[in-house]
């Protein structure tokens, strides 16, 4: 695929380098962009750094995404406040209670 200017959020990029990543978000009236490699780790950018980047778009892999979901499966239910075999965590009524 073709080199882009503007990110694309869940879109899968590679750098000449061979380094592939995903675009988790993008502000474009701030200019700044949230990545997150395969191993996991993300990065922040500047939309100046990823015009210098030559970032091509790409296909993902199937590895890539089972990767990314075994991610999502670890998330700590204890930091959203519900245990795992505990009553379900609802995200309506969590965020209703940050903004009572």
């Amino acid at each position: 695929m073709a080199q882009l200017d503007s990110p694309i959020v869940n879109s899968w990029y590679k750098l000449q380098d061979s380094e592939t990543f995903r675009v988790t978000s993008y502000d474009s009236d701030e200019g700044c962009i949230e990545i997150q490699y395969v191993d996991g780790t993300f990065e922040g950018l500047d939309i100046d750094v990823w015009n210098k980047l030559g970032a091509e778009q790409i296909e993902p892999s199937e590895e890539w995404l089972e990767a990314l979901e075994d991610d999502v499966n670890e998330l700590d239910f204890y930091e959203l406040g519900a245990a795992p075999g505990t009553e379900a965590f609802d995200v309506p009524d969590y965020f209703a209670e940050d903004s009572a």
